[in-house]
């Protein structure tokens, strides 16, 4: 009995130790939270293939004009014959056209090579090898110097016959901060099952922790030979929440456990900052009123003429356009003559309680 009951903890011994083994096969490790204390790093600098990770900053610089007002989630892109014929992910009909919003679930629930293919396409005006160039030129301009970009979606030189998309965990804990400026992104992220193209295409999540563990609503995952299993998770309890970002797993299965622990530790406490590591990135402002938009209208000797936004009105604290409620304040005399010119100034009071300020020209309504 005795040497039945110490088999039984030798094996469990030896089970767990395996486990342990299994789940310490990665390559990269980073912890922190959502304002730059990094808690824990293991070869924080080592570089790496991204595999799909490479899909965020495609996803970002497709949010940032969204953002900017210059393309909307409503928006149809036609889906090319080269975008339509990527492997891996759902499948696209060449010549049909699909929303931003649609492509964008698929490039981040599905993991979808054809959709982030198509939104670069897009964003390159036809030429894919300009929209990587746009993703280097991002990066630079956010001090990420590790990250190397050589497609869309993250797929190895054997199939592309580029550069390995690459980077280290460092910069892409970064990324996944700036990341968390786009509430779009975790709207999405979050989801373990959505449809698209009114519902004729299932999207099931490639992140497995999703509905699994506590408060887990990002971020992206990615896979491929010479990568290993990479993801970049994040989650939120109590207010409070953790990035992980881990490199090289051999298997999904030991990545997903790694995230798991980590995450549960994290927020189980005990956790002390390390390191304090700035993003060094400058959030992206938002446009709250355009340039020439109509703010009011003004009747001058029986016509009526428009009072316009004279210039963008941007700003940097708010993640989601405000609605807008204006005062406007103008000169004693507006007359006819002062047509293209400034004639005032207005302040528009949003719904979070903020102001935003700016000068009014007069022009001629559009008939």
């Amino acid at each position: 009995m005795k040497r039945f009951k110490k088999s039984i903890i030798l094996a469990t011994f030896l089970g767990l130790s395996l486990i342990s083994s299994a789940i310490s096969d990665y390559r990269a490790l980073l912890v922190g939270d959502d304002k730059g204390n990094v808690t824990k790093v293991e070869n924080g600098n080592a570089i790496r293939p991204l595999a799909s990770i490479t899909k965020v900053m495609t996803s970002i610089l497709v949010l940032e004009k969204v953002k900017s007002g210059e393309l909307s989630l409503n928006d149809r892109l036609f889906i090319s014959d080269t975008a339509a014929a990527i492997p891996y992910g759902i499948k696209l009909v060449a010549g049909n056209t699909y929303t931003v919003r649609d492509l964008l679930k698929a490039t981040i629930i599905r993991s979808s090579n054809n959709a982030a293919y198509a939104l670069g396409e897009y964003l390159g005006n036809g030429d894919i090898w300009k929209f990587t160039g746009m993703m280097n030129a991002k990066a630079r301009e956010m001090g990420l110097t590790s990250l190397r970009f050589c497609s869309p979606h993250g797929l190895p030189p054997s199939y592309t016959g580029s550069c390995m998309d690459e980077g280290n965990a460092r910069d892409l804990y970064k990324l996944a901060m700036y990341t968390l400026n786009f509430p779009e992104y975790l709207k999405i992220s979050r989801l373990a099952n959505d449809t698209m193209d009114s519902g004729m295409i299932a999207l099931k999540s490639t992140n497995a922790l999703l509905g699994k563990v506590s408060g887990v609503d990002g971020l992206k995952t990615g896979y491929h030979n010479a990568a290993g299993s990479n993801i970049i998770l994040t989650a939120i309890r109590g207010g409070k929440r953790v990035i992980v970002v881990i490199l090289g797993s051999q298997k999904a299965a030991n990545r997903n456990a790694l995230g798991e622990q980590e995450i549960n530790s994290y927020f189980n406490g005990g956790n002390s900052t390390v390191e304090r590591m700035d993003s060094g990135i400058k959030p992206v402002p938002l446009k709250i009123v355009s340039r020439d938009e109509l703010i009011g209208v003004i009747t001058i000797d029986g016509l009526k003429y428009g009072l316009f936004s004279a210039d963008d009105v941007t700003s940097t604290e708010d993640r989601s356009k405000p609605t807008l409620s204006y005062k406007i304040s103008l000169k004693d005399k507006v007359e006819k003559k002062d047509l293209g010119k400034v004639v005032g100034t207005f302040i528009a009071t949003g719904n979070n309680n903020r102001e935003y300020t700016g000068a009014i020209i007069l022009k001629e309504l559009s008939k």
